[in-house]
């Protein structure tokens, strides 16, 4: 159910939040065990990113990506600047959550980054690869936010994947007692070196 809550027919994004249902999906997550809860895959894409700050405080968080390929195949005249494609995310079948309509939000992974404080924006951020990407930033948020880190720290710091199923793909340099603990949960575990920047999500 990732689609525009305004369009979604047969459940609300409500019901998707409420305490209920909620509480029936965790009462299916055993902490001893790794589990495949059968949830699709989102499409692969292509992406680039751009954090910037100044000293008054204001910042910018900006992301733009073509998709597939070069995009739309739509170039702006004069300028090089090729169009996205991420409508691709729209569905023509009228049954779907994501039927392409005037006025609605595709699914796409789209996720320009801001940390806000009660005084404001406290740090701006991103993460580049895909469906990564929402692992990469609550990777980026609990490092910066719960244990400390600065953003660059957070930002070179191993990263996991969830794949589909059981399958975790893990960078090379995980701690090897995290590595231990995955496996004992259950988890078939991948590896790839930290230049894999779309399999891990680039980041700033």
């Amino acid at each position: 159910y990732v689609a525009d809550p305004a369009h979604m027919t047969d459940v609300a994004a409500s019901d998707l939040l409420s305490e209920a249902y909620l509480a029936a999906r965790a009462r299916e997550i055993d902490p001893k065990r790794a589990q495949d809860f059968g949830v699709g895959g989102p499409k692969l894409g292509g992406t680039v990113y751009l954090s910037a700050a100044d000293a008054s405080g204001m910042m910018v968080s900006f992301i733009q990506s073509n998709y597939r390929g070069f995009g739309s195949g739509v170039a702006i005249p004069g300028t090089g600047i090729h169009l996205q494609n991420r409508g691709y995310g729209f569905s023509l079948d009228p049954a779907s959550q994501n039927h392409v309509a005037g006025g609605k939000r595709p699914f796409h992974t789209i996720i320009p980054g801001f940390v806000m404080g009660k005084d404001g924006p406290l740090m701006s951020f991103g993460v580049m690869g895909g469906p990564m990407q929402a692992q990469g930033h609550m990777q980026i948020i609990l490092r910066t936010q719960l244990w400390g880190q600065d953003p660059q720290m957070a930002a070179d710091a191993p990263r996991w994947r969830v794949m589909s199923g059981l399958a975790v793909a893990c960078e090379d340099t995980m701690d090897a007692a995290v590595v231990a603990g995955l496996k004992a949960l259950g988890h078939q575990l991948s590896f790839e070196t930290p230049d894999n920047s779309f399999g891990f999500g680039g980041a700033q």
